[in-house]
């Protein structure tokens, strides 16, 4: 491919099979596995005041509500003693609701809300100790906030966390910067929590950006920490190769995308000129014939006139549905209007080519590009697609006339049905796990067509099994509930196929740039350019197989302006990785990984035969990651280790190291003093290994001990128990462990017995978050609690203290129980006793001791 130099997994000189995008997520060999974004903050919060700067919609209220529950023994119990407050700081009346039912929704403390500084003035000082004496989170605006301090109601020695919202107005003339003044002049320590995201909205100077940072820390005398998702997800993975690709012009030697450009634009301008008033812009009986005209102006000018044929059959076939429901005979009118133009459109096209193949004359060199970059990938075995006869024949469905098969929902099911998996018999065939991104969703849906028809006549693309995936589709203004539920198990669909590597190319929009779990990709392709940073990091961070490329197709003219964009992203990324929680610069994961580094410590060794089982100073992290993900644990649990590194002094250093809780190796582990940071992390990690294996948890050939270990061993009676100092696998009968059971001292004694007054509690269940389908393997159905009529409830002589609403995770989810208080200071009769204590009670809790128990009771009706 002239110019262009791809490392593929076929080139890698790591081998062909290295880090193939369909295996198992891949075990972090030289770095502990990262823990989740949200994790991270919330201990650098716990450490120090913070600025966090996320992304909107990545949680950054909820990093506020965990670190309140977190510092919540600081305001529990009564105010005129210990007890201090916590404080939530908006900008906005509008804001200050939205935090409020943030923390009643996750917490059980006490919050008032105060957004009205009128209100707050008028208030009596009796009035205002009230307030702060029943509620122990006050969620507030700056202006009240401000009053509040300056009269003295607060005394900022009884705040114990202030969590500033829109943080970055702190830099501007604001009530936050006379807050922080007040701040300055007491050392009080409070906790300060910063929360901002448009500090890295749109196009910013990666100097006025420093500055911008530096000045709120300096301000909030805070440290600013960002995380993962904003500094390419993955940070410690291997960061992908980008090239920016220069396509060239297009050359319009038949005029024909003239021609239709010419048609488009006339059409439009007549519809820009009919001055029709409407009360909103969706009720413009112009709105729908001006947004599919543009869509199909654009689709012609990125992708050329044969997409553009495409695109207008796709529209015509929309049309139809809403000229038969439109009730208005003027919107009628333009939707027909459209409808001519669009037919016209394939006219002038059907002069041209025909539209039963792709001719590649009638594309643009973006086009052309990518199919260049899909030719790199193609599969080692070939042999498989013998001919294009073969591979056209495999579905056997003749040309249909032009408007009836361009319905993309029907197109996508019948070629889903017709074409069985089997038809690829090879393993290899999956080497591509790759996105291009476009704008628009027409462009998706086109050019997942144009790749498909390739892969018919050209049988080294004829591997790509390709989707596409885009947001919602026009016409918001007509009541389309049920389409929109079809459309999202659709797309539910193709993300899943897309993750079980099914297909293995995905045509998206901007859907899929975040909060979309999907497989490490090894190709990116950014067919439209990104316009911001966001938009850039985020498609980016797609990109994190160990082999993988990151290609922006650039237009000519566009291709100097845009390298100047890129300079100023990576300059921003940069200030922002050093912004990053606990982040570590690329370059010392990827440092010399030397032999030599095996002499500084030896390696723990279990035969001294050569090739015997061995872990070494560079295997060690690797194993210690491996065994964290064999642990058990549920679909919502990310177990990953924690690594803390100190520096001694004169340049040394020593990393303690701690295992998730479920390991039976619970104690911190310290390591050894080096004289490196890199090398602190690799030591302890020896030593826990030594230490894993010495207490069983891993086996003779240094693997992780789990069922699948057991069974194995079962199957080929590989394992006797009496030959091995191991002592009982876990999952297996002689591997029991005791635990220490406790009672709770309010059920002591509450035994129910007849005429003696009584509680009733009632076990609240609903079911909060159900499973996602993507977590959701065996396609189990989901049976919220809250949904039947009985429920479980709780009968005791003695009042149980209030008990905050907690999580349980079902098969079908998350379930949030409460406890709640029913009746209470009622009798029961020896007969009525009877009827609700079975001879053999099951109770609910482990069985204690006679005359300890409290009894399970079911009730109906809640």
């Amino acid at each position: 491919m002239a110019g262009l130099q791809l490392i593929t997994p076929a080139t890698s000189p790591m081998g062909p099979f290295f880090g193939l995008p369909w295996q198992q997520e891949a075990i972090h060999d030289n770095i502990y596995t990262p823990r989740k974004y949200q994790v991270e903050l919330l201990e650098a919060a716990l450490e120090h005041n913070t600025i966090v700067c996320l992304n909107t919609g990545s949680g950054k209220t909820f990093i506020a509500v965990l670190l309140t529950k977190e510092l919540s023994h600081q305001i529990r119990g009564s105010y005129h003693e210990n007890a201090r407050r916590t404080v939530f700081l908006a900008n906005a009346a509008s804001s200050v609701v939205q935090q409020a039912a943030a923390v009643r929704t996750h917490s059980d403390l006490h919050v008032g809300e105060y957004t009205d500084p009128q209100e707050a003035t008028a208030w009596s000082r009796q009035r205002w100790s009230r307030e702060i004496a029943d509620n122990q989170v006050l969620v507030m605006t700056c202006h009240v906030f401000l009053h509040v301090l300056t009269n003295h109601i607060l005394p900022l020695s009884k705040i114990n966390l202030v969590v500033f919202d829109d943080c970055h107005l702190a830099i501007t003339e604001h009530p936050y910067c006379e807050i922080m003044k007040l701040f300055e002049e007491h050392t009080c320590g409070s906790r300060i929590l910063g929360l901002t995201a448009s500090i890295l909205n749109g196009k910013c100077d990666p100097s006025e950006l420093e500055q911008k940072i530096q000045n709120l820390e300096r301000i909030l005398k805070s440290s600013a920490e960002t995380a993962t998702d904003l500094v390419v997800l993955d940070r410690y993975a291997c960061q992908p190769r980008e090239v920016v690709l220069d396509c060239g012009p297009y050359t319009d030697k038949s005029g024909l995308s003239s021609r239709l450009q010419a048609e488009l634009e006339d059409a439009l301008l007549f519809l820009n000129d009919c001055n029709i008033s409407a009360s909103r812009e969706d009720r413009d009986p112009t709105f729908i014939s001006k947004q599919i005209l543009s869509d199909c102006l654009a689709v012609l000018q990125v992708l050329g006139p044969w997409c553009a044929d495409k695109a207008a059959g796709i529209m015509v076939r929309e049309l139809q549905k809403y000229i038969k429901h439109e009730q208005e005979e003027l919107s009628r009118k333009f939707l027909l209007f459209t409808d001519t133009i669009l037919r016209k459109v394939h006219a002038l096209c059907e002069e041209h080519f025909s539209p039963a193949s792709l001719d590649l004359k009638f594309v643009t060199p973006k086009v052309l590009r990518l199919l260049e970059i899909l030719h790199e990938y193609k599969p080692f075995e070939r042999q498989q697609f013998e001919s294009v006869e073969w591979y056209n024949n495999r579905n056997q469905d003749n040309y249909v006339s032009w408007s009836d098969s361009e319905d993309e929902d029907e197109d996508e099911e019948v070629e889903a049905k017709e074409r069985p998996e089997t038809n690829f018999p090879s393993p290899f065939t999956n080497i591509l796990c790759g996105i291009v991104f476009v704008e628009r969703r027409y462009t998706a849906v086109v050019l997942n067509r144009l790749i498909k028809e390739a892969g018919k006549q050209d049988p080294e693309l004829a591997y790509i099994s390709s989707n596409f995936i885009t947001g919602h589709s026009i016409g918001k203004n007509q009541p389309r509930n049920k389409q929109m539920e079809v459309e999202f198990r659709k797309q539910e669909e193709v993300l899943r196929k897309f993750r079980a590597h099914e297909t293995n190319l995905l045509i998206a929009t901007s859907i899929v740039e975040e909060g979309v779990d999907i497989p490490k990709c090894n190709l990116v392709v950014r067919f439209d350019l990104p316009t911001e940073y966001r938009s850039y990091v985020q498609s980016k961070g797609r990109a994190r197989a160990p082999v993988s490329n990151y290609i922006m197709l650039a237009d000519s003219e566009r291709t100097q302006a845009f390298q100047e964009d890129l300079t100023t992203y990576k300059a921003i990324e940069k200030i922002l990785r050093n912004k990053c929680s606990k982040s570590v610069e690329v370059g010392e994961f990827d440092g010399e990984q030397v032999a030599d580094d095996d002499n500084i410590l030896p390696p723990y060794v279990l035969r001294s035969e050569d090739g015997g089982p061995r872990v070494t100073i560079n295997t060690a992290i690797g194993h210690i990651n491996r065994y964290c993900a064999r642990l058990p644990s549920d679909p919502f649990t990310h177990l990953a280790p924690k690594c803390k590194t100190v520096e001694t002094g004169a340049g040394r250093f020593q990393a303690t190291l701690y295992l998730p809780i479920n390991s039976p190796l619970r104690v911190p582990i310290k390591g050894p003093v080096m004289h490196c940071a890199r090398l602190a992390e690799k030591a302890v990690a020896l030593l826990c290994c030594e230490k894993l294996h010495k207490i069983g948890e891993l086996d003779d050939h240094l693997m992780p001990v789990g069922k699948e270990t057991v069974k194995y061993e079962e199957e080929l009676d590989l394992h006797d128990e009496e030959e091995t100092s191991v002592p009982g696998r876990p999952g297996s009968t002689k591997r029991r462990q005791c635990y220490p059971k406790a009672i709770p001292e309010c059920l002591r004694d509450s035994y129910a017995v007849p005429e003696q007054t009584y509680y009733l509690y009632v076990i609240g269940m609903v079911l909060t978050t159900p499973l996602p389908d993507e977590l959701n393997f065996r396609r189990r159905k989901l049976y919220p609690p809250e949904d039947t009529t009985r429920t479980f409830g709780i009968l005791t002589a003695k009042p149980i203290p209030r008990i905050p609403h907690f999580p349980v995770y079902t098969r079908s989810g998350e379930v949030t129980i409460s406890i709640e208080l029913q009746k209470s200071g009622f009798t029961l009769s020896a007969a009525q006793l009877d009827l609700i204590i079975p001879p053999a009670p099951v109770h609910l809790l482990p069985h204690p001791p006679p005359g300890e128990t409290c009894t399970g009771v079911q009730a109906h009706g809640g």
